[in-house]
């Protein structure tokens, strides 16, 4: 089941803070090829408006159930606390979720239901009203700051950091540096399609388990195995499978997986004239929009134009 997560916006929001925090969610179900973090934004009004004017209708308000297993309160560079419509609901919340977070003014909700009592936190400039409920929190001079289950953030870009850190935490180090480079290689203009490496015969000797993981790949095109299906399979955890494929393949096994059944599908869209949506069938997706999304990715193209061009 994917982790879902709540994205609870405050008057005056930072957009960037916001990207921040839902961009490395997003590039983790690219990589790997499927949905492990699901996002829903929440507030106290129907509509948000940010601090530099972007209106946002959020998709649940306080009054229903959630069912979220983790929250992030973003806020923004401004040091007024969030008022107390929000605080009541937070703190009769709160012992839900696995992790809650706050950003910039966000933070300062964790302080008012005094969830930062005696916790390690990143804090942004202190409001006059609240310097003395900030003296139980152990400040830190770092941006972003987790203890246990709670976490701060001073704002801006230091989300990302901290939702990276989320990632290496329920995925792998590996798969958060892999989307740090990603967004990094985003940021510079280089294009996100790739070949992926192919294991060469000096890699089947060195690496033999390596080769076999990528057999197995290739063997079950119409229906994928799982990451953990094929580390159990070749007697290796699910981590060391995830590294070898980092140093070797320069990718992680499910997007390595994504690359082998696209290419699959390209094979059957210019050599046959099998459906789109049975060619998505045959390669593993569970419908053509996922299909077409994920060739898109791939290859800058979608299957119908790819077809038509062929």
């Amino acid at each position: 089941m994917p982790e879902s997560v709540g994205i609870l916006l405050l008057p005056h929001f930072s957009t960037l803070a916001y990207a921040s925090v839902v961009e490395p969610m997003r590039i983790c179900n690219q990589l790997m090829g499927e949905e492990r973090f699901r996002w829903v934004t929440v507030g106290s009004e129907p509509v948000v408006h940010s601090g530099d004017g972007l209106s946002v209708s959020v998709e649940q308000n306080l009054a229903l159930p959630h069912g979220l297993d983790a929250l992030v309160i973003c806020g923004s560079q401004s040091s007024t606390p969030a008022g107390m419509q929000i605080a009541p609901w937070l703190k009769g919340q709160a012992a839900g979720f696995k992790w809650i977070a706050g950003i910039a003014s966000g933070v300062w909700l964790l302080v008012e239901t005094g969830l930062l009592k005696g916790r390690k936190a990143s804090l942004p400039p202190i409001p006059a009203n609240l310097v003395e409920a900030c003296k139980s929190v152990k400040q830190s001079a770092d941006l972003f700051s987790a203890d246990q289950a709670v976490w701060t953030c001073r704002g801006g870009s230091a989300a990302q950091d901290m939702m990276l850190f989320r990632i290496s935490q329920s995925e792998s180090v590996a798969i958060s540096e892999m989307i740090a480079q990603t967004i990094t290689r985003y940021r510079v203009g280089e294009s996100a399609a790739g070949v992926r490496k192919y294991p060469d015969a000096n890699l089947k000797k060195e690496v033999p388990v390596l080769y076999e993981a990528v057999q197995l790949m290739e063997a079950n095109v119409e229906e994928p195995l799982t990451t953990d299906d094929i580390a159990q399979h070749l007697d290796i955890s699910r981590r060391q499978l995830e590294r070898l494929f980092k140093k070797h393949l320069d990718s992680v096994p499910s997007k390595y997986y994504v690359q082998i059944r696209l290419e699959v599908a390209r094979q059957l869209l210019l050599s046959t004239n099998v459906s789109i949506t049975e060619i998505a069938l045959r390669c593993g997706f569970s419908s053509g929009a996922h299909f077409s999304t994920s060739y898109r990715s791939m290859y800058q193209i979608t299957p119908s134009e790819e077809r038509a061009a062929g």
